[in-house]
């Protein structure tokens, strides 16, 4: 279904114009946006460029190695490897926004659909809660969980209020994401160490008390 979605998005996203209501909805985020929201943006916005996100997915890739091993690194390089996505912002020609929030003619390299920041946090970080998921604790898998969806949430809004993307783009982006992550949810959960499960605090819990 999200495959289908996106499919229809992107043909949609090559029509020249925005879509009815988008400008407004782009200059509305843009005055609207609370102010601690704006500021994780900008700190998030530099780290996910062509240039800084490689570090990014390596740090990321390292982390995961050293806490769930080398299957896991090897998902996290996969979901990296399928960021390309973005690459068919050449293929649809929809440009971004102008500083005014204005429409204006696509420029060969700075495509806005899809939002790559938006398909980079979702596809590499919701990786992460999947693998998170299988082996880590319940405890820390919620808090991986809840870390991530606030920072998908506040991506996907300061990157349409801070004038970098269309609404479209971001959706297209969210939807594209998201049916790729689906696949690698799969494939973790049939993948070698899949029969892993996640460890179990209670038995060193009720060691520690008896020694104690």
């Amino acid at each position: 279904m999200l495959a289908a979605i996106s499919t229809a998005l992107t043909f949609a996203a090559r029509d020249d114009g925005p879509f009815p209501g988008e400008v407004g909805l782009t200059l509305w985020m843009h005055r609207n946006t609370p102010g601690p929201v704006d500021a994780i943006g900008g700190l998030l916005d530099p780290l996910l460029t062509d240039l800084t996100a490689p570090a990014v997915l390596t740090a990321v890739v390292l982390l995961t190695w050293w806490r769930w091993g080398r299957h896991a690194a090897i998902m996290i390089c996969a979901s990296g490897a399928l960021t390309a996505l973005t690459r068919i912002g050449d293929l649809v020609q929809r440009p971004r926004p102008t500083p005014s929030g204005a429409w204006s003619s696509y420029r060969y390299g700075n495509g806005g659909y899809p939002s790559g920041h938006v398909i980079f946090t979702v596809l590499v970080l919701g990786t992460v809660v999947v693998l998170a998921r299988r082996y880590s604790t319940s405890a820390a898998a919620r808090l991986i969980t809840s870390v991530v969806g606030l920072l998908v949430a506040v991506m996907v809004w300061t990157r349409v209020s801070r004038l970098e993307h269309w609404p479209l783009d971001v959706i297209g982006g969210l939807t594209m994401a998201t049916s790729v992550l689906c696949v690698m949810a799969r494939l973790v959960a049939t993948g070698p160490g899949a029969t892993r499960s996640p460890p179990d605090t209670t038995r060193t819990r009720v060691r520690w008390e008896v020694s104690g």
